[in-house]
Order: structure tokens, then sequence, then C-alpha cells
């Protein structure tokens, strides 16, 4: 089994070790805040399934949402009974949903009903005293995958065409569910260490030097050189990403589960000017087991071209719902 260290090169170590430790005082308050709260997976798992369902019915006053509520879609702030509070529906053919008491979070990964249409969607919550305090979703457009219409828009490449999904690759390649063997697990820290190496990977252009499964140098087949994600998972196609990828900008890793293996990392992919390929917001989810990346879905957005480098999150106002 590889061991849990820290993966750290020369030429990023400062911006990895000042990412971390970020990233290791936020998890010292909210393990503060979860004593205090005291919200299990259980209590997770329902504050998750109410806040969905009352989306279901297009109505916040069943979600159970805090007086200061914050939500957005695609980056967009979204007022209480507008953007997804109307066209989404309910469960599509495949859901996973990811827990962390620490931060009192939870997340839903899978495909829900748009305008009746099967959609790949994120849709991460916060929790405090039961209620729903935080709702991120990012709802990719149904048929933004590999559709004809899609491939010949010049302004696409075949790495482009990589991270765009259709339903029906979410029900072939499902996303993790279920808890990992306590042996197969790793820390918080190391968790998050892994996924924002895999970030700078993509702003240096280079992930030669981060930890693959072993599985990746198996010549026949297996879960890992079958997956569609193939070439992220063993680090083969990062050199892709020079003169296109300038850098991977306002990263946040909110939710890591530890029983599943599982850490949502969100960032946007700022491209240099002139290029063709837009600025993309992601959910990543990455499952690190035994000390490497075994899986990657993500859920992305593409910004306008143009638009400001913005999450929706940086600037966050409590009282846009109200």
């Amino acid at each position: 089994m590889m061991s849990h260290r820290l993966t750290t090169r020369p030429g990023i170590r400062g911006a990895t070790a000042a990412a971390l430790a970020v990233a290791l005082l936020t998890c010292g308050i909210a393990q503060a805040q979860e004593q205090s709260a005291g919200c299990d997976r259980g209590c997770l798992r329902k504050a998750l399934d109410t806040y969905l369902q009352g989306v279901f019915k297009h109505d916040p006053g069943a979600a159970r949402l805090t007086a200061d509520h914050y939500a957005t879609q695609n980056t967009t702030a979204v007022r209480n009974g507008e953007g997804f509070w109307k066209d989404i529906s309910g469960y599509g053919a495949l859901q996973r949903r990811y827990f962390d008491p620490v931060n009192g979070a939870a997340a839903f990964l899978g495909l829900l009903k748009k305008n009746g249409q099967d959609v790949v969607s994120s849709v991460r919550i916060k929790v405090e005293d039961g209620k729903v305090s935080e709702a991120e979703w990012i709802v990719e457009q149904p048929g933004q995958g590999n559709s004809a219409a899609a491939q010949r828009n010049a302004a696409l490449d075949a790495a482009q065409q990589q991270i765009r999904h259709e339903a029906q690759d979410m029900v072939r390649y499902p996303p993790p569910e279920g808890s990992l063997p306590a042996s197969e697990r790793s820390s918080r820290f190391y968790m998050i260490s892994m996924a924002n190496d895999y970030f700078q990977s993509g702003a240096n252009h280079d992930a030669s030097w981060l930890p693959t499964d072993l599985r990746c140098k198996d010549p026949g087949p297996n879960p890992i050189t079958s997956s569609p994600r193939h070439a992220d998972l063993c680090h083969d196609n990062f050199g892709i990403y020079k003169n296109i990828t300038k850098d991977l900008a306002l990263r946040r890793f909110p939710l890591v589960d530890e029983e599943a293996g599982v850490v949502l990392g969100a960032a946007i992919w700022v491209r240099y000017p002139g290029v063709a390929r837009k600025d993309n917001m992601v959910n990543e989810y990455f499952q690190i087991r035994n000390g490497a990346f075994a899986y990657i879905w993500t859920c992305n957005y593409e910004l306008p071209k143009g638009s400001p480098v913005s999450s929706g999150w940086e600037n966050k106002q409590g009282d846009i719902t109200r």
C-alpha cells in the first residue's frame, strides 16, 4: 500500500503548502463547529434529501432553509423560487451522496430531471442546526456532451470533449458509492493535498510526479484503464494544457468524505487570452484509494467568453434569497 505522504515538487511546494495551511485551519474551525452542531452522516443525509424534495416540489418553504440561505447555480446567485427551483423536478437514473460531518456538508452527484430530461448535476449543501445555509449547484446542459453539434464546434477540441458528459455516460461509468475498507482510506489532510496537487498539475501542465494507481501499469483491462477518465487517473494527458490553461483559480475543498474516500474540489480552469476554449468552473469528485486517484468525475460549467473569473462564492452575500 502506498504511504500517505505529502506530494510536492520544488516548483509548486510553496503554493501547495500555503493551500494546505489554509485547509488545515479551515478543518480545525469546522471540527469545532461539528462538536457544537453534532450533525452526523444520518443527519446530513436527511437534510440533503429534505432539501432536494423541497426543490422537486418547487417550494423553498419545504426545504428547511436558514434565514440567510445563499445559493448559486452555475456561478450565479439564485433567489428562492428562481433557477433550479423552477425547472428541477426529480431524480434521474443515477444518484450518489457524500457526507462530511466535520464541515457540516453533504453533496449529491448524479442525474436530476430538468424540464423532463436527465442532466448531470452536482449539489453541495452546508447544514447548520439542521437547516441548509448554503447550496451550490452545477447543472450541465442536456446534450452538452459528445453530440454531433458539439463536435462540430470549432471552439472545442478532444480534451474539452473528454470532460463533458452525456447522462448515459454517468450510468455506464457510475461514480463510487459505499464506504472504503479502513485499510484503504486516507486522512483528510492527505485527501485535500492530493486534490490540490491535481489542480496544481493542471496549472503546471505536468502530473508525472503524482502517485498513480498500480493498475495504470496493468496491460489487462481493469476499472482504471477502462475508465473514460483513465488518462487523468494515470496522469498521461496533462501536457495538452500547455498554452491553453493559465491557472486553476479560486480552489476550494468544501467536502471530504473520509469513509467513501471522496473529496470534492471546486476550481475554475482559467485559459490564456486568445485561446478558443472557455474558462471552466468545475466540481471535481476525486476518490482516493490506497493513496492514489481511483476515480474522478467532473460536473462543469463553461463561463461565457469575457465574463469575470468568479465562482459566485468569493463575495458571498447571505441575504441574496430573502
